[in-house]
């Protein structure tokens, strides 16, 4: 990627990278001038994948000429070239720096403006002191910056002890927008709280689970039972197979009640239906409609989810997906996620 760049931005003279779509620079000069800027719906691949080109607060931004020369965003074009890109106006510079590069220097990661988001250092820190672990106690699994639903966030994963800890954090603000910690290999009785000791044993959260299901302890192969802790609540995760579904359990395992439940049928074909449903090719129709763009399907199926036909998948188009969840008989959208 390093040999990339440095080929690509050497060799192409035609290419200007901008930093103020108004102001035009010359040669060892400052100042401005008016110009006329040609539009011309230009898109910009890179490897084939079209760039999903945005400013720094995640709108859409589009290449234009000026007297010949085209001129790109060059937040977008560095960052789809793994560059981190930064601006010092008391310089009047454009900063670009490789990842390794910026570490040492201290600038922020990903495609953010130094002086526009936290960083990916004030990030952990933020994740830290809500979850009150100290830095020497915790092992980063990731912390990376990201577009969530169009808003700009760091991603913030850590291990501390047996917990894990998921924090997603506002990268212009620093607000918590959501975290999880789960404790993996829980023991009973380890923590505080007010859920009741009492543990009803995996055996139990089986039979609790096969019984809901309508499923004979025969017809059954466990994938696992096993105690966790979720929200500050001891459960089983119970997931078994029977047939072709899939179960999956969750129950208070101090009280035995059932808290989430879900089954999919897996490898189901349109064979199987009555022929009353919408279709591939008209649900991917509406997937496309809602997006407002084709492109790749990385996943596509017609499954059941909780008793009801649904196809499920995820459309790729340039660097945005889209995990959708439509409804395959009214091909009403259920389920719909935008992440870039």
């Amino acid at each position: 990627m390093k040999k990339n760049w440095k080929t690509w931005i050497a060799g192409g003279a035609a290419l200007t990278l901008l930093v103020s779509a108004l102001t035009l620079p010359t040669l060892a000069a400052s100042g401005s001038r008016i110009a006329h800027l040609g539009y011309a719906n230009m898109k910009v691949t890179l490897n084939g994948q079209t760039v999903d080109l945005r400013d720094a607060y995640g709108n859409e931004v589009e290449p234009f000429t000026i007297n010949g020369t085209t001129y790109l965003p060059v937040a977008s074009i560095g960052k789809a070239l793994g560059l981190n890109v930064s601006w010092d106006n008391s310089t009047k510079t454009v900063i670009l720096t490789t990842s390794s590069e910026s570490q040492s220097t201290g600038t922020s990661g990903g495609a953010a403006n130094a002086g526009s988001y936290l960083g990916e250092a004030k990030a952990r820190e933020i994740a830290l002191n809500h979850a009150g672990i100290s830095a020497a106690q915790a092992t980063f699994v990731r912390s990376q910056f990201e577009y969530d639903d169009g808003r700009a966030v760091y991603d913030v994963d850590f291990w501390s002890g047996n917990k894990e800890y998921d924090y997603e954090i506002d990268a212009r603000s620093g607000a918590i927008v959501s975290y999880d910690f789960d404790i993996e290999g829980y023991v009973p009785g380890s923590s505080g709280g007010t859920q009741s000791s009492a543990d009803i044993g995996a055996g139990k959260a089986k039979t609790i689970a096969l019984n809901h299901a309508g499923v004979s302890a025969s017809n059954a192969v466990f994938l696992h039972a096993k105690l966790d802790y979720d929200d500050g609540r001891r459960t089983y995760e119970v997931e078994f197979y029977s047939g072709s579904k899939e179960y999956d359990y969750e129950i208070d395992a101090a009280t035995g009640e059932i808290l989430s439940y879900d089954f999919d049928a897996e490898r189901y074909t349109a064979a199987d239906s009555s022929g009353s449903y919408i279709g591939e090719a008209r649900a991917k129709q509406i997937v496309e409609q809602r997006a407002g763009t084709t492109g790749t399907y990385r996943e596509f199926k017609l499954e059941r989810d909780d008793g009801r036909m649904v196809y499920e998948g995820e459309l790729r188009s340039g660097q945005t997906e889209y995990d959708f969840t439509i409804d395959a008989s009214t091909g009403t959208i259920l389920e719909w996620e935008t992440d870039r």
